[in-house]
């Protein structure tokens, strides 16, 4: 076992094994571990969620100052680090956190595809059994969870089985790719005029300067029918277990985005309002020691007048 598996697959793994032990059912235990671990999750999400909402509140003003530059980099990156700081978006906080949120769900999707057992296990030469904590062997459930018997949705659709050729899996993959196009669709501008992708090729085509916010508009349009169906094909070679686990996942992520992107503009505005008079009142709280030369200590060139020694902020 490698590393990665030690300290996220196994106790994922393990977390799973010990709700079957409770719950009985396997597809019950993947969608209440994964509902689990995206709460767990929940404030780097809604950090992330919050960054993207305000990116799309501020696409008018991004708009003006590249208007105002006029083709001058240094004042349109000026400018735009000034609105960043105004509205307290930090731009790469986003990635950071998606950095953080993918070994993450890639311990998931382990730890889910080792305990469906299959064709998986054998060729990675895994051995379940290796992965449960020698506590949970006495648990009965558990280890008939290893034996890769009985992993049943609600007793009915098999997760073991590969979606392709086997309807009630491939229902579960088609609301999963379902589910994680609204998911995309959820979180991108609807406002303002849209350019195509053809139209600013052929406006490049001519020499024309192309906007490129413009042409991230678009692609990220075009992905958002492309992605989709890839991940369709992708899951027909997957076993039900982790097709499960990705419906549910983007069906939680659906929730939590509509909790984060419903919030008013106005809302956000004040949410950045009190960060920079946070930031404004802790610049006043920064206090200036100051001595007067005297008698016995060291005078200064002003004439015994108040020197500034050094700024502290509390």
């Amino acid at each position: 076992m490698n590393l990665f598996d030690r300290l996220l697959t196994q106790p994922i793994f393990n977390l799973l094994a010990f709700i079957y032990n409770f719950i009985g059912d396997f597809g019950v235990s993947i969608i209440i571990v994964t509902i689990l671990i995206r709460l767990l999750m929940w404030p780097l999400v809604k950090k992330q969620l919050h960054q993207t909402k305000m990116m799309r509140q501020i696409q008018p003003e991004l708009k003006k100052i590249k208007q105002k530059a006029n083709g001058n980099r240094m004042l349109e990156s000026t400018m735009l680090m000034e609105l960043y700081r105004e509205k307290n978006i930090k731009p790469f906080s986003s990635i950071l956190v998606l950095l953080i949120q993918i070994p993450i769900m890639i311990a998931i999707y382990r730890g889910i595809r080792i305990a469906s057992g299959g064709n998986f296990n054998h060729l990675n030469g895994i051995n379940p059994a290796d992965y449960l904590y020698p506590f949970m062997s006495g648990f009965h459930k558990a280890s008939e969870m290893m034996s890769g018997n009985h992993l049943m949705l609600l007793g009915v659709v098999d997760l073991t089985k590969v979606v392709a050729g086997y309807l009630p899996g491939l229902m579960i993959a088609i609301l999963a790719t379902v589910f994680q196009f609204y998911q995309t669709k959820q979180i991108m501008p609807s406002a303002g005029e849209h350019k195509k992708l053809k139209d600013l090729f052929k406006q490049a085509s001519k020499g024309q300067e192309v906007d490129q916010s413009d042409m991230v508009s678009a692609m990220n349009r075009n992905m958002l029918y492309f992605t989709p169906i890839m991940t369709l094909m992708v899951m027909l070679a997957l076993p039900g277990a982790v097709v499960l686990y990705y419906a549910t996942t983007s069906l939680v992520a659906i929730g939590q985005q509509q909790r984060v992107l419903s919030r008013s503009e106005e809302e956000l505005e004040k949410m950045a309002s009190s960060h920079n008079a946070k930031r404004s009142k802790q610049a006043q709280e920064a206090v200036i020691i100051r001595k007067k030369a005297t008698g016995g200590k060291e005078k200064s060139k002003a004439g015994g007048k108040t020197v500034v020694r050094r700024i502290k902020a509390k």
